[in-house]
């Protein structure tokens, strides 16, 4: 019975690597796009004298994920920040994601329940 505690703890050490990389990865990815698109912009727009009496609203939004792709690809510098932040917000979704993977995995259905209950409200809070 010792050894099956042990074998469970070197999971759980083993889960918490990989969740800690996930979001390690993940924002250090993020912030590299984000800066990218951001290098893009200045090297466009840097030079431009800003018009202060006029506020045009850009609201972010991501109706058409396929557009968003088509547009970084052409590298279009406020699309490729808008897929940074989109990547940083991403991250824990798919830390939470990995995690209901890995309660099915110790087979532990209260903490796969609690799990799924927060994917589904972060994924609603995503999209509305």
């Amino acid at each position: 019975m010792n050894s099956q505690k042990q074998n469970t703890e070197q999971i759980d050490i083993k889960i918490e690597h990989i969740l800690g990389n996930i979001l390690r990865i993940g924002v250090i990815v993020s912030a590299i796009v984000v800066l990218f698109g951001a290098v893009i912009y200045l090297f466009h727009y840097g030079k431009e004298k800003p018009d202060y009496y006029s506020f045009v609203f850009n609201p972010f939004s991501v109706n058409d994920p396929i557009g968003l792709l088509k547009d970084v690809f052409a590298l279009k510098s406020l699309e490729i920040m808008k897929l940074g932040i989109l990547l940083l917000v991403g991250t824990p979704i798919l830390r939470v994601i990995i995690s209901v993977i890995a309660f099915i995995y110790e087979k532990d259905l209260m903490y796969v329940i609690f799990t799924l209950i927060v994917l589904i409200v972060l994924i609603y809070s995503f999209f509305y």
